[in-house]
């Protein structure tokens, strides 16, 4: 009798344990989605000390984007590794991400490759369309678009946006898949409708080119704008470009320079190239200066 009643309190103890584990765990998310990160990562250190991989997880991401701690890619990418020994699939991906990114590690492909099949392994949309732009590029792999289409597949049939545009591409492009504007754009719509400003750029192109919908100006700038004023520099240029050439809104030289310069300021090369052409010739209302576009030349030539 006695050690019966031993093993249950040890049993008790146990299932206590584990439900102040998941209590910090809880805690802490509900504080890190009001952006409350301070207690956020009160939280996750008690549970991830615990061995709590979804809070390893979290203090990964918090390392890695500075939020109520520096920014810390080396500690990052230690927390990461912490969850991603257990198997956890998103921080599998992580790693994966930064030995593709060099890091806080030096670049290497193979190793990130290593990292995104496991947790592909387990289903996950995010490493599944890594792998796809792994086999479109040729990183850490032999280039193989067929390959490719079927991991953003297998990404986009879980409603991934990023697998969704990325596939959307290919069928656009006709690589490792049959060209089908029809495809490409119904990809694009069901990413679009996510919010992912990719495929709403992407969405604006084939209506600006009457491609698998009817050609309309109006409608593709406003895909682009919607794109633009989420950051995407390629989507500004695009915008710039419309205004610049009076489509589908007036034309006006003065939003033409604001967008392409938040472009170029967001780091897309080709605004860089046309500002550097602008101020060397003079256009869109702006007098020639060498200086100016020097400059522009300079740091797109980086």
């Amino acid at each position: 009798m006695d050690r019966m009643v031993i093993k249950l309190a040890v049993v008790a103890a146990l299932a206590i344990s584990a439900f102040s584990a998941h209590a910090d765990f809880e805690a802490g998310r509900a504080a890190y989605r009001q952006g409350n990160y301070a207690a956020a990562l009160k939280e996750f250190n008690a549970d991830a000390a615990k061995g709590n991989s979804r809070a390893q997880n979290y203090l990964g991401v918090m390392h890695e984007k500075g939020q109520s701690v520096p920014v810390n890619h080396a500690q990052a990418l230690a927390w990461y590794r912490k969850a991603a020994d257990q198997g956890f699939a998103p921080a599998q991906t992580s790693v994966g991400y930064f030995y593709q990114q060099g890091l806080a590690v030096p670049k290497d492909y193979a190793q990130a490759i290593a990292w995104y099949r496991k947790a592909a392994a387990q289903n996950f949309a995010q490493a599944q369309n890594n792998l796809g732009a792994a086999y479109e590029n040729g990183l850490g792999v032999n280039a193989d678009p067929a390959q490719a289409a079927e991991w953003y597949r297998k990404a986009a049939d879980q409603g991934h946006a990023g697998g969704q545009t990325n596939l959307g591409y290919l069928h656009a492009r006709g690589k490792g898949v049959a060209q089908d504007d029809g495809i490409a754009v119904a990809l694009y719509q069901k990413a679009a409708a996510q919010n992912y400003a990719l495929a709403q750029n992407n969405l604006g192109f084939m209506i600006a080119e009457g491609r698998g919908l009817p050609k309309d100006a109006a409608a593709a700038a406003e895909w682009y704008r919607k794109a633009a004023e989420q950051g995407l520099g390629l989507a500004q240029f695009n915008l710039a470009r419309t205004y610049e050439q009076g489509k589908g809104v007036p034309q006006d030289d003065a939003q033409a320079l604001a967008w392409l310069t938040k472009s170029a300021n967001a780091g897309y090369k080709p605004a860089m190239r046309r500002l550097a052409e602008v101020y060397t010739r003079g256009l869109l209302g702006q007098q020639a200066s060498a200086d100016t576009a020097r400059s522009w030349s300079e740091k797109a030539a980086r």
